[in-house]
């Protein structure tokens, strides 16, 4: 069966679709900030929970410099240009599940497939045949973890270094369609609240022999006491892990990608160093793989510094990713997925040109004409956009004033 997409018009949206997790992922709610791009979204009729193809056709009635496109809940899936009169098709896998939306308890069903572009001229593209259609037999990557992970909404307009990005939205854009990807972390979680609050109900309700679940904690484990590395956190790694295997799936573990927090001699500071050990030790004592994205990240950091590197970030924010920073981050994941199961997942390469402007941060204030005090509504815990206020949180956690 076949199922048509038709305009998405935010003002008839029903109660269900004005949740960005249930809808395309970009929220009017949100402070609007310097973003020049109106997202031009579409939907089909309600779609029972399963896999889908989804097929894209657009045409450039002019020349488009970029287009962004996306499915579902703004997940990214091509950075193209287009030339005047050139046509675009593309087949993408979707997973459709339910899920327990940011600030809400209940799980609500996700009813209906969704596709967006983006562009500085949205009257420039034409769409043409686009539909979904079920896919069975597609392997699916269920996605466990905290904001650094999660399907993050975005302002109207859209701006890619404005938003807040996690690699797991970015990820199906390198995975060629060799996979569908689940994506049921949150902001703010932890090894024990992803459980407690019913996120691992969810995964377990509809993995199958034949899946993955990459599994990524840390950032917020690490300022509670009890999930310290040597405390409860690997004993709760270690329960995801049997859990996955008992249903049959593949467990791969994630270490969390680091923050861009520098100490005031230029030397790199380590944050996240014992979490990581612990979850390359509990990968090494069940078996299973791991994905080593901290090496990767802080890598990177040492690479370029911290200024530089501010743009890969949200602006202001020293831990959450932008769409630059989270499609760096998911290709570095897609890589090492091809690496280890190379027949299973195919490597699609992105554009390398998708990267920051110089001096990112600045040009985004600058042009920023939202009323002076505008607010933007947090996502995650606060206390990560203030630097003193998470190694205060981090030093605390650990007992007392004798350092991290």
């Amino acid at each position: 069966m076949k199922y048509e997409f038709k305009p998405l018009i935010k003002e008839q949206e029903d109660r269900l679709l004005s949740i960005p997790e249930l809808s395309d992922g970009f929220d009017p709610s949100l402070e609007p900030g310097a973003g020049t791009m109106i997202p031009s979204s579409f939907l089909t009729p309600q779609v029972p929970d399963g896999t889908y193809a989804i097929h894209v056709s657009l045409q450039a009635t002019a020349d488009i410099p970029r287009l962004f496109l996306f499915t579902g809940r703004k997940i990214l899936r091509d950075v193209i240009s287009l030339k005047q009169g050139e046509k675009y098709e593309q087949t993408f896998c979707q997973s459709v599940a339910e899920i327990i939306p940011r600030y809400h308890q209940s799980v609500y069903p996700v009813q209906n497939l969704f596709f967006t572009f983006c562009a500085d001229d949205p009257q420039a593209i034409r769409p043409g045949c686009c539909y979904g259609e079920p896919a069975d037999g597609i392997p699916v990557i269920y996605l466990c973890g905290d904001s650094t992970v999660t399907d993050h909404s975005s302002e109207i307009p859209y701006d890619p270094g404005a938003c807040y990005g996690a690699w797991g939205q970015a990820l199906p854009a390198f995975l060629a369609g060799s996979a569908a990807v689940e994506n049921q972390a949150h902001c703010g979680l932890t090894t024990e609240t992803f459980r407690s609050e019913g996120h691992m109900d969810i995964v377990r309700r509809h993995i199958r022999p034949g899946d993955f679940c990459l599994i990524q904690f840390g950032h917020n484990d690490q300022k509670l006491p009890h999930l310290l590395a040597h405390r409860e956190y690997p004993a709760n790694l270690m329960r995801y892990a049997e859990e996955i295997k008992a249903a049959g799936a593949t467990p791969i573990f994630v270490t969390s990608p680091g923050r861009n927090i520098w100490n005031q001699d230029g030397t790199y500071l380590e944050l996240l160093g014992e979490h990581t050990a612990a979850v390359k030790d509990v990968a090494q004592e069940t078996g299973c793989p791991c994905i080593d994205l901290h090496d990767f990240t802080v890598g990177f950091l040492k690479r370029h510094g911290m200024e530089a590197s501010c743009g890969y970030f949200h602006p202001g924010d020293y831990t959450h990713n932008n769409d630059y920073g989270a499609y760096l981050l998911a290709s570095f994941v897609a890589r090492e997925l091809h690496r280890l199961y190379p027949d299973l997942f195919s490597y699609k390469s992105g554009q390398a040109k998708f990267t920051p402007p110089a001096h990112l941060w600045e040009t985004l204030e600058k042009n920023d004409h939202r009323p002076k005090g505008a607010e933007q509504k947090e996502q995650f815990d606060a206390m990560e956009k203030s630097t003193s206020a998470l190694l205060e949180a981090l030093r605390q956690a650990k007992g007392g004033p004798q350092g991290i």
